[in-house]
């Protein structure tokens, strides 16, 4: 009994508390991936093949920086990788906020009433 609470105590003394900014980022990246689901079933804008090579330019040199420090020590790529795809996913929704906010989808006018 007394070595699972030495082991415990060690356990907790080598863990720093981790940031929530990653997990925040991650929520809002989802939130704004549902809306512009929305969006572009309503008739919004989609992703330029511009804006697509470009993410998928951008992704291929994160994939490489990632295999490039597994190739010195895995573990500092295992504790990238998370961190990176988190922050990937939410530029991308920005950049779709942003398409979003130029874009608006057209609202349709209700008719006037005749006054009585």
């Amino acid at each position: 009994m007394t070595h699972l609470l030495g082991l415990s105590a060690v356990l907790s003394q080598g863990q720093a508390s981790p940031s929530p900014v990653p997990g925040l980022l991650l929520i809002a990246s989802i939130i704004g991936a549902v809306f512009d689901y929305k969006y572009k079933k309503a008739g919004g804008r989609k992703p330029s093949s511009r804006d697509r090579i470009f993410f998928l330019i951008v992704v291929l040199v994160i994939v490489g920086l990632i295999v490039w420090a597994a190739s010195y020590n895995s573990e500092i790529a295992g504790m990238i990788s998370v961190p990176i795809v988190v922050f990937l996913f939410f530029a991308w929704e920005v950049g779709r906020w942003r398409m979003r906010r130029k874009y608006p989808l057209p609202t349709a006018q209700k008719p006037e009433q005749p006054q009585p």
